[in-house]
């Protein structure tokens, strides 16, 4: 079982940092921080800010945080792993036929964002079931 080792705090954080890596490049550029010479340094720093925000945000402890969340977060990596892996043989797939030498590049991001939507839906269809049977 996988329990969360950080703080619950941390799903605000790194749902924050999310947002701050989507708007961050865009508002460099506009101030003239972001060049030809600079892009691939920029390029890195936003996809491992959105890596450690995603880390961050799968990671941390619900605020009920029991052994079924803990399946639904080893779940979550399972059915996050063969998503991932149909997307990336699609992506490969998908290079061969454009001649695209860079294909699959992003793998490791691609997974961890797979993991944190599915987790997302396990523990939201978890607790819409808790309150049906409540309400039973």
């Amino acid at each position: 079982m996988m329990k969360g080792i950080l703080p619950a705090g941390c799903r605000i954080v790194g749902y924050a940092l999310l947002v701050v890596s989507v708007f961050a490049p865009l508002l460099l550029y506009m101030m003239g921080q972001v060049d030809d010479t600079n892009l691939v340094a920029v390029k890195l720093g936003m996809k491992l800010v959105i890596w450690l925000s995603l880390f961050m945000v799968f990671f941390a402890r619900q605020k009920v945080e029991d052994e079924a969340t803990a399946a639904l977060r080893t779940d979550a990596m399972g059915k996050a792993l063969v998503a991932w892996g149909v997307l990336y043989a699609a992506t490969l797939v998908m290079g061969i036929v454009e001649g695209d030498m860079q294909a699959g590049g992003s793998a490791a991001l691609h997974y961890m964002v797979l993991c944190v939507l599915v987790f997302e839906f396990l523990v939201k269809k978890r607790r819409a079931e808790e309150a049906f049977r409540k309400r039973r």
